[in-house]
């Protein structure tokens, strides 16, 4: 009897809690910065911050692919998006997985970087997602800043 009642709550409270982290994500609460550098200077230092921030870059691809009407009424000439791997970060009672996309486009007098950050905890209850991270983002445009000087 002991064993079919810790069967039980073994059954009930350890739950099977899948959390699916899209590829591409949509723009809710996008952060943006303007830098004052070239293009390619801004391409180089968002490619060398965000790996030494901890965070790999998967994929790189073109945002028209994604987006249809991503350029507006004027032509960009150059832009990029890039798609980072999903971070995990393990807690006692779920797991919180992590992932960016990041735009990188050129613009008449700089370049505009932004970043779509998703995090997804998962319990074995409920699973929660949440589009800002207002510091770690505000640490990569930092760190961007600090590589274009």
């Amino acid at each position: 009897m002991k064993r079919v009642i810790v069967l039980f709550f073994m059954l009930f409270f350890v739950g099977c809690v899948s959390a699916t982290i899209p590829h591409y994500l949509q723009d809710k609460s996008p952060y943006k910065k303007k830098f004052y550098a070239s293009y390619d200077d801004t391409l180089k230092a968002v490619q060398t911050t965000l790996p030494d921030l901890g965070w790999k870059i998967t994929s790189l691809s073109d945002p028209v692919v994604y987006e249809q009407n991503s350029a507006g009424n004027e032509a960009v000439p150059k832009q990029i998006l890039m798609f980072t791997d999903v971070r995990q970060t393990a807690f006692f009672l779920g797991t919180r997985y992590a992932k960016m996309n990041i735009y990188v486009r050129s613009l008449s007098d700089g370049t505009e970087v932004e970043i779509r950050y998703i995090t997804v905890t998962s319990t074995p209850f409920k699973t929660l997602k949440n589009y800002k991270n207002d510091n770690a983002v505000q640490r990569i445009f930092d760190r961007i800043e600090k590589a274009l000087k």
